[in-house]
């Protein structure tokens, strides 16, 4: 059964063939125009010999009227019986019989052939010949006419003898010359299809293998006419589409602005190296550039591409360092995504090795980048995994890969960080936190508290900072420095500033009410002040609060300032027009300069706490904050120092002309019923600190 099928597969196969079936086709026409040609031919001939033998049977029943008109006409018994006894010698002549005008025979009874009586009245009758065939046999009743009248009738029998032979003849014949025109006409035709087709079918095999998959294949024209033209095509088509995909390949599997393997390409080798290949061991680095979203802001995509290509090729030769020093495995270098590298390491399980080359990489990186007529110091940060010690596949390779990444920022950027179990924890607790904090918001979980902000000349409070909290039922009282960074990199911030902003200033409105006038400062993150949209919503809660805009003050941080100054102006301008003043925090901490400091409007500098901490202990801290509060009178900007907690901090703030003071020395934040508390108790602080009522204040 199963060599039956293969047989006919095999037969479909030779018949699915061009060449073959148009001989098939062209074989059959050929058959059926020879048999038809040869049917015709036979019955032309047939006819012919039929009409011939018709002809002589005429012939002589003409011969005996004419030689038989008078006898018959004189009924001379004798000379007709001697004209019927000749006639009955004739070839194919077997029977004679004469009638005369009254259908009576002049021949004996023995020697008369079986004659239709009626045939010879009606011959009588109407003076036509009746003719009769049966097969070779023939009768023929045929009228004497003399001077117009009937003077009798001749029957003639006759038989074709030869027919049956001559048929058979005929019949050779016709077979002969139909053998003889296929024989000659088949090979032409064949000769004649096959220069015709030639080709065909190695361009359906070429088809079927591009279907397949299989486009490297050879097609060399062949044929003439369409055909080739044909083969041309596909060939031409063949070539540009096998470029297409190559391309397509080479776009999937490559970045475009580095030229390394992409995230799909290292996907693709990380699964092939370490999840298909047994026993796999090594490290994978993961790189990300610190800060290089402000690089990107300030300078624009076209030099952080060009930046980015400058670092992919200094990772490439520190890699290729890597091996020319001795490294007995062939790195492999990614980009990842965005300002993220990868570096596949196979092989190398020793802590202390990746360490060293891992702090390479950081060395190289540290070395100045120059695009144009900018000078770029890019740091990064490292996180390391060692597989399969720490994970086992590719996916675990990569998370881990992440969470060490990220617990290198976390402790300062421009360092690696090996995966340990400590990590892990952290990273289930921070993810747990992001868990929670999406619903925070819906659930409302969120609070503002309010810290005085005393003057540091009379002691009274003239306003405060609205301060965010967040207290879950599950987690308890979460501290900001935990929520505030997974809620800016989850996208959640401009809706919980927004939140903060509604809320301080309902509160504020509120307090005003009550007879206090009191400003506000609002803390505005960095992501916040930087959505396009930030300007417009503001606008819109601030138009809603029905509270002064002279008396609300919005906080911006320095890595706030990573764009251009003048998109920085765009965001704070007509903000500034309404009545809104602007200061910005935390001043010493980030990577502002004076001259972007001294372009945009600013209202207020807040010297950070980590200077205003132990300043009586530290005499370079001492020399900071002078120069500091310096610059800002000359710049005409108010100051306010943070974080103040002992009345010595206080004393040296006041004396080099610091405005306003915040800190534990005169309260936390607190709930807005204890500030209103405060506030209503009309509290000022003596020099100390201490708090007083407004009387003995004044005394």
């Amino acid at each position: 059964m199963r060599d039956a099928r293969i047989f006919f597969q095999s037969v479909r196969s030779v018949l699915g063939r061009v060449f073959i079936r148009s001989a098939l086709y062209i074989t059959a026409l050929l058959f059926a125009f020879a048999g038809l040609s040869g049917y015709v031919y036979h019955q032309a001939q047939s006819e012919r010999a039929d009409q011939q033998f018709l002809q002589m049977a005429g012939s002589h029943a003409n011969m005996l009227a004419t030689l038989g008109a008078v006898a018959i006409g004189n009924s001379d018994h004798r000379e007709v019986r001697r004209l019927a006894d000749a006639m009955r010698h004739e070839l194919n002549v077997t029977g004679v019989d004469i009638f005369d005008a009254n259908g009576t025979t002049f021949l004996d009874e023995l020697a008369r052939p079986p004659i239709s009586s009626a045939s010879v009245r009606e011959v009588l009758r109407t003076g036509r010949e009746i003719i009769q065939k049966r097969g070779i046999r023939l009768a023929l009743y045929s009228p004497v006419v003399n001077s117009g009248r009937v003077d009798g009738v001749i029957f003639l029998a006759m038989r074709q003898e030869q027919a049956a032979a001559a048929n058979a003849a005929l019949l050779r014949q016709t077979l002969l010359t139909t053998g003889l025109f296929v024989l000659v006409s088949l090979p032409l035709c064949a000769y004649l299809l096959h220069r015709s087709t030639r080709g065909i079918s190695r361009v359906t095999q070429a088809a079927n293998e591009a279907a397949q998959g299989f486009l490297d294949t050879s097609l060399t024209p062949q044929g003439t006419g369409e055909v080739r033209e044909l083969q041309v095509a596909f060939s031409t088509m063949a070539q540009r589409l096998r470029a297409t995909i190559q391309r397509i390949e080479y776009m999937a599997n490559v970045d475009h602005v580095t030229c390394l393997p992409n995230r799909l390409k290292f996907g693709n080798i990380l699964t092939k190296r370490i999840d298909q290949e047994k026993g796999a061991s090594g490290g994978l680095f993961l790189i990300d550039l610190d800060r290089f979203k402000a690089i990107n802001d300030m300078h624009g995509h076209e030099v952080g591409d060009r930046l980015l290509l400058l670092v992919a090729e200094r990772l490439s030769a520190l890699t290729q360092k890597m091996v020319d020093d001795g490294l007995e495995t062939t790195p492999v270098l990614s980009r990842w995504s965005g300002d993220e590298f990868m570096i596949l390491i196979p092989g190398v399980t020793d802590q202390d090795v990746l360490h060293v080359l891992a702090e390479e990489i950081l060395r190289g990186l540290r070395q100045p980048f120059r695009v144009d007529n900018h000078l770029f110091k890019v740091r990064a940060s490292i996180g390391v995994c060692i597989y399969p010690d720490q994970a086992a596949t590719s996916d675990d390779i990569l998370r881990c890969a992440d969470m060490a990444m990220f617990s290198a920022k976390q402790s300062g950027r421009d360092r690696c960080s090996f995966f340990n179990v400590q990590i892990r924890k952290a990273a289930e607790e921070r993810e747990r936190i992001e868990h929670h904090l999406r619903d925070a918001l819906a659930q409302n979980e969120f609070s503002v508290v309010y810290q005085p902000k005393v003057h540091m000349t009379t002691g009274r409070i003239i306003g405060s900072e609205a301060l965010l909290r967040w207290n879950n039922p599950e987690l308890g009282q979460v501290s900001p420095f935990r929520f505030v960074p997974l809620a800016e990199e989850c996208g959640l911030m401009p809706a919980i500033g927004e939140f903060v902003l509604q809320r301080s200033l309902s509160d504020m409105r509120d307090m005003r009410r009550s007879g206090h006038d009191l400003t506000i400062a609002i803390n505005v993150s960095p992501v916040q002040f930087q959505a396009d949209f930030f300007t417009d919503r503001t606008l819109g809660v601030l138009g809603e609060s029905n509270f002064p805009l002279e008396r609300v003050e919005l906080e911006i941080t320095e890595s706030a300032l990573g764009a251009s100054p003048q998109q920085i102006r765009q965001q704070m301008m007509p903000l500034k027009d309404e009545g809104v003043s602007f200061a910005i925090d935390d001043f010493g901490t980030g990577f502002s300069n004076l001259g972007t400091l001294t372009s945009l409007p600013f209202d207020t500098l807040k010297i950070d706490r980590s200077f205003v901490t132990r300043i009586d202990e530290d005499e370079e801290r001492r020399n900071l904050v002078q120069v500091i509060l310096l610059m800002a009178r000359q710049l005409n900007m108010k100051t306010v120092a943070e974080g103040i907690e002992t009345e010595m901090e206080r004393r040296y703030l006041g004396t080099w002309g610091a405005n306003i003071g915040q800190g534990y020395l005169w309260s936390p934040p607190v709930s807005l019923a204890a500030f209103r508390e405060l506030v209503e108790q009309e509290t000022v602080f003596d020099m100390s600190g201490t708090m007083q009522s407004r009387t003995s204040a004044h005394l």
